[in-house]
């Protein structure tokens, strides 16, 4: 009988671990800082190309090129009168964003109108065990450290989907890479250097290059960390929006006039929705604050000195958090009407930095989400663009899960018409 519960507790988490991905091996978090391209580095390296602020502006007109595809997909829907799956599309738009950051050309869940390999799906079934490993310290370093049960747990390289899919897909870009820099005998650039470049060209401060676990942690973190969430927040937006038509006209409305005053290109830019859409930004402010994709956010080690936090002394080691969900709904500070969608407040005088400043979505400090950059231009450009071409009939609002401490969206479905 014991013989058999453990069978079937490795069989389980092995499931939840071969979805997830090898997050001590694949990402080494405690052995060394992520690269400037990353904002975090010790590596003899400041160019500010590195930086995601500035890859940003480079990855633009690429980004254009998904929306504009995206759009085009989307009017087949409705010319079809076929419900759409926002919930799914939405992230799977931001996969392919971050795919063409990293390998240069997008892996094709939007032009196939499919989750490639499962990625997505096999993301959120990993997260339950993603919120148990990240608080489970002995079973991380006992376990999964353990070069005889971690091959019980860990995805490989020939899986065809989910964790092992993305690693395999990493590795044999490197290689095709490292492959065409070796014919051209080391002359080779690009004029748009992507993730992977980056990578390869990376130095730590002896001048020594990333070694193959560190590309390839690398080549996956910004991947696994953004795709779904910024996926999440695209969708929670939406349905916020189409549960409030009131607001959702406002937002069109705002977008129509900016339009008819020859304000904005096609796709709208992020510049110009940040300078001309002020209402559409606050509704995906505040889409945030009341539904985080990440709810609870991940830990931080108090330094081994400890720390005063308030009046309250923490010993060092310890694991602290902030809840990106429960901050934002205290009714001392949002008032009593916390947990109502209300963009309103946003555009209220004095309170826009106020609010920013309490919004912990992408945490705060210098361990602020890594992919912030991105994310924000994806949704400041993707959402009015798509609310400017259609109007929304919701079918079914589906749920917003949160799974490890993740949220996602799911069964999010709409009609989409055409707008003229």
């Amino acid at each position: 009988m014991a013989l058999a519960l453990l069978a079937l507790l490795i069989y389980l988490a092995h499931s939840m671990v071969k979805s997830i991905g090898n997050y001590e091996k694949l990402l080494e978090v405690h052995r060394y800082r992520f690269l400037p391209i990353l904002h975090h580095c010790e590596v003899n390296v400041n160019e500010a190309k590195w930086t995601t602020g500035s890859l940003k502006n480079i990855w633009e007109p690429r980004i254009d090129e998904l929306i504009t595809l995206f759009t085009e997909k989307m009017s087949e829907f409705a010319e079809r009168r076929e419900e759409v799956v926002l919930s799914d599309k939405a992230a799977q738009f931001a996969a392919d964003v971050l795919t063409t950051i990293s390998f240069t050309e997008p892996w094709g869940f939007v032009k196939n109108q499919r989750d490639e390999g499962d990625y997505l799906t096999s993301w959120r079934k990993g997260l339950p065990y993603f919120g148990v490993y990240n608080r489970w310290n002995s079973f991380r370093d006992y376990v999964l450290k353990n070069d005889t049960l971690s091959p019980f747990f860990l995805p490989s390289t020939s899986d065809k989907t989910g964790m092992g899919f993305l690693i395999a897909h990493a590795d044999k870009a490197i290689k095709e890479r490292e492959k065409k820099i070796q014919e051209a005998n080391g002359d080779w650039h690009m004029d748009n250097p992507d993730l992977l470049q980056h990578c390869l060209e990376a130095r730590h401060a002896d001048g020594s290059p990333l070694n193959d676990i560190e590309r390839r942690s690398h080549m996956t973190l910004i991947i696994q960390a953004g795709a779904d969430t910024t996926g999440t927040a695209l969708g929670c937006t939406i349905r916020n929006l189409m549960k409030r038509p009131d607001i959702m006209r406002k937002a069109q409305a705002e977008i129509d006039a900016a339009n008819a005053a020859g304000k904005l290109s096609t796709p709208i830019s992020y510049e110009e929705s940040r300078r001309h859409l002020p209402y559409c930004g606050a509704c995906i402010r505040e889409s945030m604050r009341i539904t985080p994709p990440t709810p609870n956010l991940l830990p931080r080690v108090v330094p081994k000195e400890g720390k005063h936090i308030g009046k309250i002394f923490i010993p060092g080691g310890t694991e602290v958090t902030s809840h990106a969900y429960v901050l934002p709904h205290d009714t001392s500070f949002y008032g009593p009407d916390a947990d109502v969608f209300r963009p309103e407040q946003w555009l209220e005088p004095g309170r826009e930095a106020e609010l920013e400043n309490s919004l912990f979505t992408f945490s705060i400090g210098p361990r602020i989400c890594l992919g912030k950059d991105i994310a924000t231009m994806e949704m400041w450009k993707f959402l009015p663009e798509l609310i400017r071409n259609f109007d929304f009939e919701l079918v079914d609002e589906g749920a917003y899960v949160v799974a490890g401490g993740i949220g996602y969206n799911e069964n999010l479905r709409a009609l989409l018409t055409r707008r003229t």
